[in-house]
């Protein structure tokens, strides 16, 4: 018995629920059989086919549920931190309405040439497509002042990790919150941004703080943030265990945002339960199982 509570309990919680849904099903069907004067022993001693049928329906009910939570929450999922409305989905954060956080290395470079920042990546975008650069140097000469902050040899500021640049373009008409998320290091004549868990949990709890002083009440939308081209110094990391680590140091900062948070996931998420993270913070006590 405590091998199969062991292979249950390993399942994903996809899984799991369809198992229990499928169970309450037969329980259903099994109470209403006694009701009526019949039991599941009475079935069984007319014949194992009926108990094979018994069998059978259940599996079918099993892929039927299993499909369908599949399929309801195959590109999002709601959940509440601290009462906070949290919605993971796939989407296009320039899109999305609300404060765009966009990711950058620690000077804000903007030099998007493919070389320092590549024209594919979000914070490269944001320059070419969604801001003005010379607007964008400004808001981080401001706040470079606002931090005393000095230029470094090569002319740039060194940034704290989660420094938060609020820019307001003129160009979209939208506000982009840029962090300080990732250190720029020149490999073999290449520029190369980096990472490391430690400094990535802690550049998000100092996010998530700075964040809440320039907000507003405004939605809040995020990327997946070192999701991308960040380097992480012990290999990579799956976006599964980015994301868990983004929703988890919300939690753990203690932070409630009078607003919506969203986080924007980019192409194919088969590799990334969606629907698992239901559990995940029902295990906390932070989560409402009523979403």
């Amino acid at each position: 018995m405590s091998r199969i509570w062991k292979w249950y309990n390993k399942l994903s919680y996809r899984r799991r629920k369809s198992i229990n849904i499928s169970a309450s099903f037969i329980g259903i069907i099994s109470t209403i059989l006694t009701i009526l004067g019949f039991s599941l022993k009475d079935i069984t001693e007319n014949g194992w086919q009926r108990l094979l049928g018994l069998i059978v329906l259940f599996i079918i009910v099993y892929v039927i549920t299993n499909s369908i939570i599949r399929n309801t929450y195959k590109s999002s999922v709601s959940l509440k931190i601290h009462s906070m409305p949290v919605v993971i989905a796939v989407g296009d954060l320039f899109q999305a309405a609300g404060y765009k956080v966009i990711g950058c290395d620690t000077h804000f470079d903007t030099r998007v040439d493919d070389v320092v920042i590549s024209k594919t990546s979000l914070h490269g975008q944001l320059i070419l497509e969604h801001g003005d650069m010379d607007d964008i140097k400004a808001a981080v000469e401001k706040r470079a002042q606002e931090l005393d902050l000095q230029k470094n040899e090569e002319g740039l500021y060194d940034f704290p990790l989660g420094t938060i640049v609020s820019y307001e373009s003129n160009k979209d008409k939208q506000t982009y919150l840029m962090v300080a998320m990732t250190e720029i290091r020149r490999v073999n004549g290449h520029y190369k941004a980096y990472s490391s868990m430690q400094n990535y949990e802690s550049t998000l709890h100092k996010m998530w703080e700075e964040i809440d002083g320039v907000y507003a009440g405004n939605d809040i939308v995020l990327p997946l943030l070192g999701g991308g081209i960040t380097r992480f110094e012990a290999g990579s990391k799956e976006r599964n265990a980015l994301l868990k680590c983004m929703l988890c140091t919300l939690y753990s900062s203690g932070i409630v945002f009078n607003a919506k948070i969203t986080i924007l996931l980019f192409g194919n998420v088969e590799d990334i339960p969606l629907y698992d993270y239901k559990e995940l913070f029902n295990s906390f006590n932070i989560g409402d199982k009523n979403v």
